[in-house]
């Protein structure tokens, strides 16, 4: 886990996966999520929206659970949205960690873009975002 001074949080998908799941790792995001001023991505929220989606497809949940789990997010988390700014920002980091890291994703530029802007640390397990700075890895080293 790479230290940050930021006492602010963006908590990526991953996390909230996590934490939606009960997991151990998502206990340890309920710690930045309740106790810090924590911000999730409007694009993170989308990936939430389609990974319950897919579970009530796959009948490992069910609708009544992403209205409550979507409505948390919304209410425990300030959502930030994709503007002109945030985007080109995103442009910017994913270019270069495309050029970094392989694999990627596009959503994970607008996550660390995010955190960026808002002077805060990433939350998250995600493997991507492992070994970089203003990163709370909580995944395994």
């Amino acid at each position: 886990m790479r230290k940050s001074t930021s006492s602010r949080s963006v908590i990526d998908t991953f996390a909230w996966v996590e934490y939606l799941l009960g997991s151990r790792v998502g206990t340890k995001v309920k710690e930045y999520i309740e106790t810090s001023g924590a911000f999730t991505p409007s694009v993170a929220l989308l990936e939430l929206c389609k990974w319950y989606i897919r579970e009530i497809d796959e009948h490992r949940q069910t609708e009544r659970a992403m209205e409550l789990g979507l409505s948390y997010v919304e209410a425990a988390t300030e959502i930030v949205p994709l503007d002109a700014n945030l985007a080109r920002r995103a442009g910017e980091i994913d270019f270069l960690m495309k050029k970094r890291i392989r694999g990627w994703p596009l959503a994970d530029s607008i996550i660390y873009a995010t955190a960026r802007s808002r002077s805060a640390s990433v939350v998250t397990a995600d493997p991507h975002f492992r070994g970089l700075d203003d990163v709370i890895f909580l995944g395994p080293t």
